[in-house]
């Protein structure tokens, strides 16, 4: 089930995949309608091509850490800091900057609020990291497919396919799909639970 169990800490090496092409697509029925029709991706901030992201991804309760190359995002709720190439530092308090730390490992770890926002249809088993897990096909609840908790997964998409931990409930990959093409995977390819964090993770980046 998902979110069947709490996990108390995780670090995940995550491998992100996008058709700025195909999310064009998922889009033109959203908020974002308008611009996405006139079928530029450098008015959202995407490359013209697929592209793929790496990340480091570390999540505590209350405290989170993401690495994106020199780009460094740190959470200690309610602080936050930001440190990067060309901008500098920045820090604050909640709300969270724009770029918040870990928002897909933290979604990962509890995916509880999804069960609110989407139709979940068992589709089968698999194995992810050499965990066995549950696959579900997953549908937006009305027309919810732009909830700001869906961005994670992916905005407006018609369906998302989630991989689900069968011990924990914790995601281990997800897809979202317009029409049949798939247009953000997000994949880990390395996951450790339950360690005990140095505190040094959490402080602010230098």
């Amino acid at each position: 089930m998902i979110g069947a169990s709490r996990v108390g800490s995780a670090f995940a090496v995550l491998c992100e995949r996008q058709d700025p092409e195909a999310t064009l697509r998922a889009w033109s029925r959203g908020p974002w309608a308008a611009e996405a029709a006139a079928g530029d991706p450098a008015a959202f901030g995407l490359p013209a091509e697929p592209f793929t992201l790496e990340s480091r991804q570390w999540v505590d309760v209350s405290r989170a850490r993401e690495e994106r190359g020199e780009l460094v995002l740190v959470r200690d709720w309610p602080r936050w800091w930001r440190s990067a190439p060309g901008v500098g530092f920045a820090q604050g308090e909640e709300p969270a900057s724009s770029l918040d730390a870990a928002v897909i490992l933290a979604l990962w770890v509890d995916p509880r609020p999804l069960a609110g926002l989407l139709v979940l249809e068992p589709a089968g088993t698999t194995t992810a990291l050499g965990r066995p897990a549950s696959k579900l096909t997953a549908t937006a609840r009305e027309d919810g497919a732009y909830a700001g908790e869906l961005a994670p997964l992916g905005w407006g998409a018609d369906r998302w396919e989630l991989v689900v931990d069968t011990e924990s409930g914790m995601l281990l990959a997800t897809g979202a799909y317009a029409g049949t093409t798939r247009f953000r995977h997000v994949e880990a390819t390395e996951l450790r639970l339950g360690e005990a964090f140095d505190a040094a993770l959490f402080q602010p980046p230098g």
